[in-house]
């Protein structure tokens, strides 16, 4: 039976994409593997937001003032997302965040108090040391919830992390837009 709902930020909560549109734009001579394993650990908290855009560069050769604006417009809130855990969602089931993210900009920044108290926990791939999709960090929250695996539903627009998500024993969704989520999560909860 399901006990929590676990949701995404970037792509899902906060609409994104620009930091994706900018890696799949790169030449073909770009060292993607390189570029990845660094948003990766930057996100993980083990490099500084600086020494990311700094190695960004000397993977890519774009300015650092450049990739720090891609990174800084992520973000745009999907309001109507979170009207719908508020109003639908939370009377009925604990609620989650988990994201990849480098720095504490969703509390600090992206979601308001109130916003925040929407959500039971919020579990950040740079507080924990460890990035989507590895199943230990979906182990974590659903830990920090008191909730199984096995009673949690993850919602993701990244497929290899609703991947991740399976593997730890959550079911996984993969997001493309409200209407479609509120349709999926109809058929597993009623």
């Amino acid at each position: 039976m399901t006990q929590a709902i676990i949701f995404d930020c970037f792509g899902v909560l906060a609409r994104s994409g620009t930091w994706e549109h900018f890696t799949n734009t790169l030449p073909p001579d770009v060292d993607m593997d390189a570029v990845h394993a660094l948003n990766h650990r930057y996100d993980a908290g083990h490099l500084t937001k600086e020494d990311f855009l700094y190695q960004i560069h000397d993977i890519t050769g774009h300015e650092p003032e450049m990739l720090e604006e891609i990174v800084d417009i992520e973000g745009l809130k999907n309001k109507a997302l979170l009207r719908y855990i508020e109003q639908d969602l939370k009377p009925r089931f604990k609620i989650g965040l988990l994201s990849n993210i480098a720095t504490n900009w969703v509390r600090e920044s992206f979601l308001t108090s109130e916003e925040q108290a929407l959500f039971d926990e919020m579990v950040f791939s740079f507080e924990v040391g460890i990035t989507k999709p590895n199943p230990e960090i979906f182990q974590i929250i659903c830990s920090r919830l008191q909730v199984e695996p096995t009673d949690s539903v993850f919602i993701d627009d990244i497929d290899s992390n609703v991947v991740g998500a399976k593997q730890a024993g959550l079911i996984g969704l993969q997001y493309h837009n409200l209407a479609k989520l509120k349709q999926y999560l109809a058929e597993l909860i009623n």
